[in-house]
């Protein structure tokens, strides 16, 4: 049979922020949420010292950024070779994956970890050798700088290392500016202070070292999530969150206070998303919601389609195709700068207008706003057993009217075979263009289906 469908697609991706725990003595980072890592508290570090050295004082640095995949790139020099790290603010600490070819790293030691799906493993403590970040007018150089080493997932072969909150817990504040592939890093306390006025600020409180705000996907309610440019999605809620928020909503809709939350929800599924730091998470229950709204302070964005996940809610980094964020840890501020006027689509989200204040009756107190307009999330493909299985598939999607169903392992593209997940990975996808897989469900049956991957 053969049937044929468009779709917007998702690749699962990593899961490996840890917090601090003590097991029978050990060192225990449970990870949870984007893709990076918890600290460690003083008391707990009688082996090695996290703490950093930076090269540098009253500096106001601007590094040249890349962003694949809505993952911030920075280019790093170690011994006159530059390598590639990932700017991840839902790591606590850094990351550095086994074959990277990063040289002189020294083992500190072992830690007991749990990631996002509840697995358990041990993994190593290295300290990083002195790196330089390239930037406009000197070489800013961090030495002693303390990460954990992690397996190579295949998902992950865009960068070598991660460096995670903990270089603004350091001290330095930023500016992120993904349209124009612009990373500002500077010490001086008050410097963004006039543009934090000009935009829109939340206060972030630090939990497991990396920041969390709240921010309000319903009326009436608000959510707890973690900022976290690792994460693929602008805004993800946790499933324990969505819950409360229901109940809660219908619980007042006889007092005529209901947000209309059930309203919203297009759809559920069961499935596998996430990719822990050591397996695929369980099989759970996804809700597919198109929100009104999601407000950031007295900024509101609209039209925004997303779904539930078994880990935190997240703020992640398609956040800045919007506008600037910084980040300003002396005051725990991270303010939003929207582009004052319409910004080029990327592919994966529909992009807006800023409108000052929305006209709309629908956003309490005039906000200010911007359509998102994305497509509902359809179909997650992820790794299991070493093969590209359909993970997650909702219902009402093109691609599961068109016959594709959770399991489905994919053993063909256009007629080449796929292997292995990294197989999958490395397929060159052509947008708009439909491609002819080969599946096998979970009964052994084949079947072919045809797909627009890349819309």
């Amino acid at each position: 049979m053969i049937t044929r469908c468009g779709f917007k697609a998702f690749l699962a991706h990593i899961s490996s922020s840890l917090r601090v725990e003590v097991v029978a003595g050990l060192l225990s980072l449970p990870l949870w949420g984007g893709a990076g890592w918890g600290s460690l508290s003083a008391q707990q570090l009688h082996r090695y010292n996290p703490n950093f050295g930076l090269s540098a004082e009253n500096f106001c640095d601007t590094i040249s950024i890349d962003v694949e995949d809505d993952l911030i790139l920075m280019p790093v020099r170690i011994d006159n070779k530059v390598y590639r790290f990932c700017l991840d603010t839902g790591s606590s600490q850094g990351m550095v994956y086994a074959n990277s070819n990063i040289p002189d790293l020294v083992p500190l030691g072992n830690i007991i970890s749990r990631d996002a799906n509840n697995h358990v493993d041990t993994v190593q403590v290295i300290q990083l050798p002195p790196f330089t970040l390239p930037t406009n007018s000197s070489q800013l150089t961090v030495s002693g700088y303390v990460a954990s080493l992690m397996p190579r997932h295949s998902i992950s072969d865009k960068y070598d290392a991660i460096i995670g909150f903990d270089l603004f817990n350091r001290g330095i504040c930023a500016k992120i500016d993904k349209q124009r592939g612009l990373l500002i890093l500077t010490d001086e306390k008050k410097l963004f202070r006039a543009e934090e006025k000009a935009g829109y600020t939340l206060r972030y409180k630090l939990k497991w070292f990396v920041p969390y705000l709240y921010v309000s996907p319903f009326v009436r309610h608000t959510d707890e999530a973690l900022f976290d440019t690792g994460a693929p999605l602008f805004y993800t809620m946790s499933r324990e969150s969505f819950d409360s928020h229901l109940a809660s909503d219908l619980a007042n809709l006889h007092k005529n206070l209901g947000a209309g939350i059930e309203r919203q929800v297009e759809g559920r599924a069961e499935g596998h998303l996430t990719l822990g730091g050591f397996g695929l998470e369980k099989k759970d229950e996804v809700v597919f919601l198109h929100l009104d709204r999601l407000k950031w302070g007295d900024f509101a964005f609209t039209d925004l389609h997303t779904i539930t996940t078994q880990g935190a809610s997240k703020i992640g980094a398609k956040l800045l195709d919007f506008g600037t964020v910084i980040i300003n840890p002396f005051r725990k501020h991270i303010t939003f700068q929207p582009f004052p006027n319409e910004v080029p689509s990327s592919g994966e989200e529909g992009l807006g207008v800023v409108a000052r204040p929305s006209p709309s009756g629908e956003l309490e107190g005039g906000s200010s706003s911007v359509r998102v307009g994305n497509k509902q999330f359809s179909v997650a493909f992820v790794p299991y057993k070493g093969q590209a299985v359909v993970g997650l598939i909702w219902e009402g999607s093109p691609p599961y009217k068109a016959g594709m169903r959770q399991g489905d392992v994919i053993l063909q593209i256009d007629q080449r075979p796929i292997n292995s997940f990294a197989d999958f990975q490395r397929f060159g996808f052509i947008k708009g263009e439909r491609h002819r897989f080969r599946l096998r469900d979970q009964q052994g049956v084949e079947k072919i289906v045809e797909c627009i991957i890349k819309e």
